[in-house]
């Protein structure tokens, strides 16, 4: 499928997303941390690893139900994330220093009141390192200078949900009620889009 351009033909070639640090996702929250209440607001960097898997890990080192931690929006396993989780602080609380996963650091841990829910970031900060550019350097700097004023289309496809995204949805509509709440909400993101 070929897509329109906004600003007319590529200029050239190059290559990205070799290695997680390629891809560095940032996700920005419009609040701070409470300072009180029964959560832990955690920001955490993983490399190599997906949202789930990293909701998975924090709520067994905290012993609580995968079901009640809290995140805003999934970030790709193949990228250099940071995101924010929330757990709820079991009695005598949690040392995150002790967590043992692979690609997950807790950057930080700070009181807060509320669970974080799906779309409550205020959106994502990227940075893309590419490699091997075939395009003149003045013609990449102009282009980029129209992008910064005007903007560009947002396309995303596939990588954006993974694959099988398809069948996701078309089980959702078909009204499969063996999806559990997770499959569900993935699959409306992937209808909506």
């Amino acid at each position: 499928m070929s897509l329109p351009r906004a600003y007319g033909p590529a200029l050239g070639r190059a290559g990205f997303r070799r290695t997680p640090a390629d891809f560095e996702v940032e996700e920005l929250l419009p609040f701070a941390a409470d300072g009180d209440g029964p959560q832990q607001l955690l920001q955490v960097r993983k490399t190599g690893a997906n949202t789930a898997f990293v909701a998975g890990r924090l709520a067994r080192h905290a012993g609580v139900p995968e079901r009640d931690v809290g995140y805003s929006g999934l970030k790709d396993r193949h990228a250099v994330a940071t995101q924010y989780f929330t757990v709820p602080t079991p009695p005598g609380g949690v040392d995150w220093t002790t967590l043992q996963a692979e690609g997950v650091e807790v950057l930080d841990a700070q009181p807060h009141r509320r669970k974080l829910r799906r779309g409550s970031h205020r959106g994502n900060r990227f940075a893309i390192r590419v490699v091997d550019v075939s395009a003149p350097t003045t013609a990449i700097e102009d282009r980029l200078a129209r992008i910064r004023q005007s903007g560009f289309p947002n396309y995303f496809g596939e990588q954006r949900f993974g694959h099988g995204n398809r069948q996701a949805w078309q089980r959702l509509l078909a009204g499969d009620r063996r999806m559990n709440r997770n499959q569900r909400g993935f699959a409306l993101s992937a209808l909506r889009a």
